[in-house]
Parts: C-alpha cells; sequence; structure tokens
C-alpha cells in the first residue's frame, strides 16, 4: 500500500527536520501514523462507487504537548498536511476540496495522550435547507470545528472562508491562496486557523508581510478588521 511510502517520508523528514529532542510527551511521527489510520477508518464508499475520505482532520493535544510544538507548529502542519493529500491521492480517495490539519488544545488529556478528529466541511453551503425532521433531536456536543469561519477579503473583493486548517497564499497556482500580483512571491505568507483563532506568518517572501502597516516577524494573531499587506496587495481580515 501508499501507506508504507509515506510513513517512510514521516520518518525521513522527522529524524531531519525534527531531530532534536522535544518537550511535548508525543513525538510528530505518531501524529503522522494516527493521521493515515484515521483516513484509512473513515473511508466510505458513496453511490458512485468511490471511495470517500474527510476533508478536516483536527488533531487534540494536552497543553503541555501543544506548548512543546509552539515554534515548529506551523512547519509540522504544514508537512502533515501535505502528507495527508499525498496519502489520499496515492491511495485514490475522493475527498471534497482540499484536505486540512489542524491542531487544538484539549485540556482534558494528559501529557503524551492525543486524539484525531475527522469532519467533512462543506466546500459551499446547500442551496436549500434540510427539511425538519419529524422526531426532535438531541443536538451533538459542540467541537472546536463549530467555530463559523473567519473570512478574507481578497483585493478583487473575492471572500475566502478560513476554516480549521493552514492555508498557504502566493502566486504559485497551487498555492491554497492565489494572488496574481507580480509583488506577491510564489508561496508567500501562512494562515493557520484553530480553534476560533486565526495566525499569519510570513515564510520568507521578498516584499514581506505586514499588519496594519506593522512588519510580520513571527506568527501574529489576527484580530476583526485587520489589513494586511503582501507586497503591494491587501487583504482585510473578518474574525468569526
Amino acid at each position: 500500500m501508499a501507506k508504507g511510502s509515506v510513513e517512510r517520508s514521516f520518518e525521513n523528514l522527522f529524524d531531519g527536520l525534527f531531530s532534536r529532542a522535544f518537550k511535548a510527551g508525543v513525538k510528530p511521527l505518531q501524529l503522522g501514523r494516527k493521521l493515515l489510520e484515521v483516513v484509512d477508518e473513515e473511508r466510505e464508499v458513496d453511490a458512485q462507487g468511490r471511495r470517500v475520505v474527510p476533508n478536516s482532520y483536527l488533531i487534540h493535544l494536552s497543553p503541555q504537548d501543544r506548548e512543546g510544538f509552539a515554534d515548529l507548529e506551523p512547519t509540522l502542519l504544514q508537512e502533515l498536511t501535505a502528507a495527508l493529500r499525498e496519502y489520499i491521492s496515492q491511495e485514490g480517495y475522493h475527498v471534497d476540496g482540499k484536505a486540512r490539519v489542524a491542531l487544538h488544545t484539549n485540556p482534558n488529556l494528559r501529557r503524551g495522550k492525543f486524539d484525531v478528529e475527522c469532519k467533512n466541511l462543506a466546500s459551499e453551503p446547500a442551496s436549500e435547507p434540510a427539511p425538519a425532521p419529524a422526531l426532535a433531536v438531541v443536538p451533538p456536543p459542540p467541537s472546536a470545528f463549530d467555530h463559523p469561519p473567519a473570512v478574507l477579503t481578497l483585493p478583487g473583493g473575492q471572500r475566502i472562508e478560513l476554516h480549521e486548517g493552514h492555508y498557504v497564499l502566493g502566486r504559485h497556482l497551487q498555492n491554497d491562496i492565489v494572488l496574481n500580483d507580480t509583488n506577491v512571491s510564489r508561496r508567500h505568507a501562512e494562515f493557520v486557523s484553530a480553534a476560533g483563532e486565526v495566525t499569519v506568518k510570513d515564510l520568507g517572501s521578498t516584499n514581506g508581510t505586514k499588519v496594519n502597516g506593522v512588519l510580520v516577524t513571527n506568527e501574529q494573531l489576527l484580530q476583526h478588521g485587520d489589513v494586511i499587506n503582501f507586497g503591494t496587495a491587501q487583504v482585510r481580515f473578518e474574525a468569526s
């Protein structure tokens, strides 16, 4: 199966990029392996015969383990998401939109314990409301996925919803958010949306990233109404 090759990629990556000792009680390789297991466990066959898997994966960590990954979290999320998408592609699974990974702090978990929650987030809202059920239905307990998405308004007026996960912005067409502007680098910046908060981080771009006119040098938490500049391209942020 393709899982073997993807797991070997995990091992090579984490032995190199994440080779130093971790403060976290859980290792990145454990997260990667569990992520692929959940993909297989949640696979279903739809009416068209396609093997369908969820598109959103939330990794719950203890507060201590989340803190242990703090300085490497954007890179960790990027690599986990890339491996997840590669595995889904190699296995021939169908996914609605692009698969995404996010981290969430769960105070009920102790150090070294983690869980992976998955869900299908619709790429577009339904055109008609679902009919009311005949019987009363007890709603499920609230989940970290239940936060309404924050929104980015791009220069042309296009609105991008930021569901749980990470989003790379840049000029390259393979990015999650594409800005066709020569002042924008191919991979310019990254947004991370988790537990109702959104951060932005510059990815070593040529012309820099600014929030309300201030240059971004580290991962920065965004507030409602913030104006973000990628070179000369301007984007407005609306919190959930």
